[in-house]
């Protein structure tokens, strides 16, 4: 996980895991407006993170928090998630 591995200089490769991954999830499963704020909320804590892994002398440890956090929504929300209609077209479902 980005957030948890990510260090200073790792900008790019923070926001980069967290777009595609919000991507991701959005393609594979249903995403009602709950869990669309969720994932939203996730990303934008993760880019934050993200932008403060730029700055010499930054302090990650707050902005890694709050991704965290964000994150761990995001996967309390995905319990109750249905897969979408292409991940059930290619055989996956839970």
């Amino acid at each position: 996980m980005a957030i948890e591995t990510g260090t200073l200089g790792m900008r790019e490769v923070v926001a980069s895991a967290a777009a595609s991954t919000a991507a991701s999830l959005k393609r594979r499963v249903v995403v009602p407006p709950w869990l669309d704020i969720a994932i939203a909320e996730a990303v934008v804590a993760s880019v934050t993170f993200a932008e403060a892994l730029d700055k010499r002398d930054a302090r990650t440890a707050e902005p890694r928090a709050a991704a965290l956090v964000a994150l761990a929504v995001v996967i309390e929300n995905l319990r109750t998630a249905k897969p979408s209609d292409d991940t059930r077209a290619i055989g996956l479902g839970w």
